[in-house]
């Protein structure tokens, strides 16, 4: 029964009872704004009292803006005189000029654009209009009119039209194109949204508080149906992708391939781990048997000395005739290495040290360095960037209304800011220097215009205060802030430069999308930069005021609420010259440690009594002397030849060189000692030799036996960084010729010159002459045990080298350490695959830098990553229509254009990196060119442009042609010709919002003909990356960036047949672009680099087979366990570490080599040979080339971590492995194989 009732009432209410007019027409006009007049009438025909032609423009109105007005529920067009509205023809043609502006912000979706007009003509005109309308009255000056409107919403259509807007964009910013009508709401829904456009308080173009009420029931409401975004009205174009989310093509998220893993660690590393200890264990297990076997045989005959391979004996004749002639004159060959030291060092004097990043750390060669040029020649070099960052640890949060605030919203932070900034304003003004209007970055300034201060680009919070930033209203600071958090292109956030400053950059230290708990203020001035050096001074002087400013304010003047950090462009660089400078004191400490133990331990001192004469003081100093030579030779020939170097690379290699050129000199000096006291078991020798041939006797020996070692240990090292030296990575380029040079100088340097001191020395002992003093003469040795003055010595590591030998070849012991090494490698294996890859810029620099401070500011405070543009080379015909929609986001574009991929991209943000989506030249010209009446105009005189702003006589709107295609929505080709350059001069305005001269005018290069007519070259389109912190966010990012960019110019390819490229471009894409083939780069060079060392090896050796792969093999397994190590101690993969693991192999062969030498030219019985090696270097190996890097350890107090992980870290690992493996692992494999060889 009540049912029955209800559905009566609402009859007799919708049939007998005729809704009204609430109010119609304009009775005065207050504060600039018309206000309608009150009346209690039924809607009249809308052309009453109208002419033919009146009457036709006013139909023609609604029908484009309020067809709901003029079509019946059939879709056939009433009669004019049954078009009934409440507003008359004035009010009509202000409503079509007030959505001139929503239809250069929503117009964009054809759908949200009528869901938005729909509720505008529905208030103003509905001939229902009582039904959902309430009006409040005030009186001025006796006329009577509407001031406030309670506007009754049906709440579908309040949501749906909310809805079918949301995902509506602004082509120039990537932002929703709703914020800029939500005011100062902290979250824009639909009640937001519609209250803003009616609060005369925070709308200034709102003529009328409209009180937008969400209801419940529709027979009292505006109850309009609200399409959405994706369902199109006849004669519309469909909403694009870009602006509907639901438009969007299925299946283009991208896919992150899921990583295979056992016990945490990498399937592959795992199974090839596990797979290398059993195959090895087995085949060591196998050897192990058939030697016990063989143990086990009752032996019947003598084994037979071994052969020397011809090819060996030609090195040592060669190297014996070289150790002859040095020995015999040793004066001449002194003072030829002197002529020839001065004449190559010299060129040190031309040297060029760089400590410039890109130099550093970016190929010239490779794509991301001819993109930077690329960019750089086409638009101009990337602005330079002055920051700051103020965090208020000592402020609390707070709440208003509801809302919390970070500490960064307290008037107090604010108030320091713009102190602070103040001051930046002031820097050159009372000293006459470079001031910021001199270098900033001012894009709307004219070229040769006059340098004023209000044309600089800046962004911090005090833009939002425009005017009033010396004089905030403590009341209302807040609601200003939220405004522009909205829309930081709102009329009033505007800087005075014509932009505004974007939110993730002027508030820091939130997490996720909570801006309102931020408690980090930025301030942004972007620099000018310039490619030549000469332009840049300036820029450098400012930037260097601008530090100590800051300086000053950290230490003597800030608030004690506020931490600061801060940095320039020129700031890093200035800090790796500042930080390269201070590494020399630790280095230069473990240098003169290293010195200390080289000259103690070079002599075999007997007695206390005989060290001076023992001592080899003189030979060590001149070997270190040697050694720095060669070092100031090859970078004297690097001057020479023009080959750039790093103070990195000048502190660090000489630390390399002097372990190699130390550990020949220990070779030699213990091989010349060896061959004095046991002169008698050679058969040549001759007690009645004259000291000239004694000593040509103990020089060609001792230089037969190290010789071809010392050759084949070098030439394999310096192979190794030559091969090293054609990598992609400058800084690893430098390093590797750097050592190449040295190497090569330092092997012909000690095979003569180190030859000739050893010559002096020899006759300075052979006549009993103290080191130092070698004027006195000692008749013995020894005066308290004359009988056994001559008595040979050996030192302790020599003595043990023989029960070690013995201990170490027993077959027990051999499995053992064959099962723990397999094992040690088959580990590293394992953990290879979880290496990272990177390099984070704060390793080189120390904790206590303000560079340092800074870039943690940036990693973990910022919260939107840098900018990157996809560059769009020649190619195009952009007045084509097919070629437009390969590129622009809008009506009828493709959906892999270049503007939809990078949108897309945007919307999976967590994995392609990139934040927002980038702005659209294109887009926003064409919604230029559509906004008829209010953009685009040019001086009737000469034809010329005219600024939208310029209201003088000679000025005009055009009259763009539009192109067939599409119903005229894009222009006509002679349109987009012509006007192209007259977008971007135009500046945005109020009413004209898509002006592109700040937005686009060095992003687009274009060509005037004889008639004015442009043709479009290079673009680019900007978007943002993340917030990118760690070295695998930067890579991330870049891979991405790539990734995108290969798939636009792949569209473009498949929709116009054209080659046209698409590349990103991001001011640290030449950095870290190099990860991306880090590890195939770094197995490639360590593979050259093997290959290489099997070469020299097998030539050495005389194609022994035996020792090349027993050197080779141990060689691979030290680079393995390198690789393991860098896992398990935190040393990340890039160019240093790569250019270490090359220098690895070096060392393993420089472990190995003199021992498989010595087994190869050993006389002894084959079953001896091995233990014979061992015995005659294993000491050498000890204390040339283990003992002398124990000075290493003093690079773990380094200042900066790359130091401290990429050289301490991976030599003194590098020592330990090498050592481990030369002298445990190589002579139990060198006994396996020789085993296997004569079983």
């Amino acid at each position: 029964m009540n049912f029955f009732i209800t559905l009566v009432l609402v009859f007799l209410y919708t049939s007998d009872v005729k809704a009204k007019c609430r109010f119609r027409g304009e009775c005065i006009e207050i504060a600039g704004h018309a206000k309608p007049c009150p009346v209690d009438i039924e809607a009249r025909p809308v052309v009453e009292g109208l002419s033919p032609a009146d009457a036709e423009e006013i139909v023609d109105i609604l029908t484009e803006r309020c067809p709901s007005l003029v079509f019946d529920e059939n879709g056939d067009k009433k009669p004019f005189n049954e078009i009934l509205t409440c507003c008359e023809p004035v009010q009509i043609r202000k409503l079509s000029e007030s959505l001139m502006l929503a239809d250069g912000i929503l117009g964009r979706c054809p759908t949200c654009l009528r869901n938005f007009a729909r509720q505008i003509c529905e208030m103003n005109c509905s001939p229902d209009q009582s039904r959902f309308v309430d009006v409040y009255t005030e009186v001025s000056g006796g006329v009577r009119y509407v001031n406030e409107i309670d506007y009754r919403l049906y709440e579908p259509f309040m949501l749906g039209a909310h809805a079918s807007c949301a995902g509506v964009i602004i082509p120039q910013t990537g932002l929703p194109a709703i914020n800029m009508m939500c005011g100062n709401a902290v979250v824009c829904d639909a009640d937001a949204w519609f209250g803003f456009t009616g609060d005369t308080s925070s709308n200034p173009m709102a003529p009328v508080q409209v009180n937008f009420l969400r209801w419940p029931t529709p027979e009292d409401s505006m109850n309009a149906p609200a399409p959405q975004c994706n369902e199109t009205a006849e004669g519309d174009l469909p909403c694009s992708c870009v602006d509907c989310a639901a438009m969007c093509p299925t299946g283009t998220e991208p896919v992150v391939p899921e990583i295979c893993t056992v016990l945490d660690v990498h399937c592959v590393g795992f199974a090839v781990g596990i797979t290398v200890f059993v195959i090895t264990t087995i085949i060591f297990i196998i050897l192990t048997l058939l030697e016990y076997r063989k143990l086990r045989k009752v032996e019947t005959k003598t084994p037979l000395p071994a052969d020397v391979q011809r090819f060996t004996v030609f090195f040592q004749n060669l190297f014996a005739k070289i150790g002859v002639f040095a020995a015999n004159n040793p004066i001449l060959i002194i003072m030829v290495t002197s002529w020839v030291s001065i004449g190559v060092l010299y060129g040190a004097f031309s040297l060029n040290i760089t400590s410039n990043p890109i130099e550093l750390w970016s190929s010239p060669v490779s794509r991301s360095r001819e993109q930077l040029n690329y960019f750089n020649t086409r638009f101009g070099p990337f602005y330079r960037a002055a920051q700051v960052f103020l965090q208020f640890k000592g402020l609390e949060p707070f709440e208003v209304d509801n809302v919390t605030y970070g500490s960064a919203f307290r008037i107090e932070a604010i108030h320091e800011l713009i102190k602070l900034e103040d001051e930046i304003y002031k820097i050159g003004k009372d000293d006459g220097g470079v001031s910021l209007e001199q270098v900033c970055y001012a894009p709307n300034r004219p070229r040769g215009g006059e340098q004023r201060l209000d044309q600089c680009v800046s962004m911090s919070v005090s833009v939002y205060f425009g005017q009033d930033r010396d004089n905030i209203n403590e009341n209302t600071y807040l609601d200003q802030i939220q405004n522009c958090l909205n829309n930081h292109y709102a009329l009033n956030c505007l800087a005075s430069w014509g932009g505004g400053s974007e939110p993730e950059i002027t508030f820091g230290g939130f997490e996720g999308n909570n801006i309102l708990s931020a408690d980090t203020l930025l301030i942004n001035f972007p620099i000018t930069n310039f490619m030549l050096e000469e332009d840049l001074r300036p820029v450098l002087e400012w930037e260097q005021k601008f530090i100590d400013l800051l300086h000053d304010y950290r230490d003597n003047w800030k608030s004690d609420f506020v931490e600061v950090a801060f940095g320039t462009e020129r700031s890093i660089e200035d800090e790796i010259r500042r930080v390269s400078v201070a590494e020399i004191l630790p280095i230069s400490i473990s240098y003169i440690i290293m010195f200390i133990y080289v000259i103690i331990a070079l002599g075999n001192v007997r007695h206390c009594k005989t060290w001076l004469l023992d001592s080899k003081i003189v030979v060590a100093a001149g070997s270190i002397v040697v050694v720095l030579l060669s070092i100031g030779c090859a970078l004297g020939l690097m001057g020479y030849t023009g080959i750039t170097t790093t103070l990195l690379a000048i502190n660090v290699i000489p630390f390399f060189i002097l372990s190699v050129g130390i550990d020949n000199v220990f070779l030699m000096v213990n091989t010349l000692h060896d061959i004095q006291n046991d002169l008698k078991s050679y058969d040549d020798y001759n007690e009645n030799f004259s000291f000239s041939k004694k000593r040509s006797f103990v020089f060609e020996k001792m230089m037969s036996a190290v010789g071809p070692s010392i050759f084949v240990s070098s030439v394999t090292q310096i192979t190794c960084f030559g091969i090293g030296s054609i990598t992609n990575f400058p800084a690893v380029q430098t390093f590797a010729v750097f050592a190449s040079f040295s190497l090569t100088f330092l092997f012909v340097f000690q095979i003569t010159t180190v030859v000739a001191i050893l010559s002096l020395d020899y006759k300075r002992v052979s006549q009993n002459r103290p080191d130092l003093f070698c004027c006195i003469r000692k008749k013995i040795l020894n005066d308290d045990d004359p009988l056994n003055s001559e008595t040979p010595y050996k030192s302790i590591t020599k003595r043990l080298m023989k029960p070690y030998s013995k201990f170490l070849l027993n077959w027990k012991t051999k499995i053992i350490v064959a099962i723990l090494f397999m094992l040690l490698v088959s580990t590293s294996v394992v953990l290879i695959p979880q290496v990272e890859i990177g390099l984070d810029q704060e390793m080189s620099l120390p904790t206590d830098s303000y560079v340092y401070s800074y870039l943690v500011a940036v990693s973990k405070l910022l919260r939107l990553g840098p900018p990157v543009y996809f560059v769009l080379k020649a190619g195009l015909d952009f007045s084509n229509t097919n070629h437009q929609n390969v590129i622009c986001g809008g009506q009828l574009c493709y959906d892999d254009s270049l503007f939809t991929q990078v949108f897309l991209a945007s919307q999976h943000s967590s994995i392609t990196r990139i934040s927002k989506s980038s702005n659209s030249w294109l887009d926003d010209f064409i919604d230029w060119t559509s906004l008829s009446g209010a953009c685009c105009k040019y001086n009737t005189t000469d034809n010329g442009f005219c600024p939208s702003t310029d209201n003088s006589p000679e000025c005009a709107f055009c009259t763009i042609g539009r192109d067939e295609w599409a119903n005229g929505l894009r222009p006509s080709s002679e349109a987009f010709k012509r006007y192209i350059p007259f977008f971007l001069r135009d500046e945005p305005t109020p009413t004209c919002n898509k002006g592109g001269l700040a937005s686009y005018a060095n992003a687009v290069n274009y060509l005037l003909d004889s008639e004015g007519h442009a043709t479009v070259r290079d673009t680019n389109f900007m978007a943002y990356h993340t917030s990118v912190s760690t070295s695998s966010d930067y890579i991330e990012a870049v891979k991405y960036g790539y990734e995108i960019s290969d798939s636009i110019t792949a569209a473009i390819k498949k929709r116009t047949g054209l080659d046209v490229e698409v590349f990103p471009y991001s001011i640290f894409y030449v950095y870290y672009e190099q990860y991306l083939t880090i590890w195939g780069d770094t197995f490639a060079a360590l593979g050259y680099c093997l290959i290489g060392a099997l070469v020299i090896n097998l030539l050495a050796s005389g194609f022994n087979f035996l020792t090349t792969f027993a050197v080779i093999f141990t060689a691979i397994l030290v680079v393995i366990n390198m690789m393991g190590v860098m896992y398990i101690w935190n040393i990340p993969l890039n160019a240093v570490s790569c250019v270490n693991l090359v220098v690895s192999i070096g060392i393993a062969v420089e472990f190995c080599s003199h021992i498989a030498y010595a087994f190869d030219s050993s006389t002894r019985p084959a079953d001896e040979r091995v233990q014979d090696a061992l015995q005659k270097i294993g000491s050498t190996v000890i204390t040339g080339i283990t003992f002398t890097n124990i000075p290493i350890i003093v690079l773990a107090f380094s200042y900066t971590q790359v130091i401290e992980v990429f050289f301490f870290r991976m030599f003194f690992t590098l020592i330990i492995l090498g050592f481990l493996h030369g002298m445990v692992f190589f002579p139990v494999l060198l006994s396996y194989l020789n085993n296997l060889r004569n079983k």
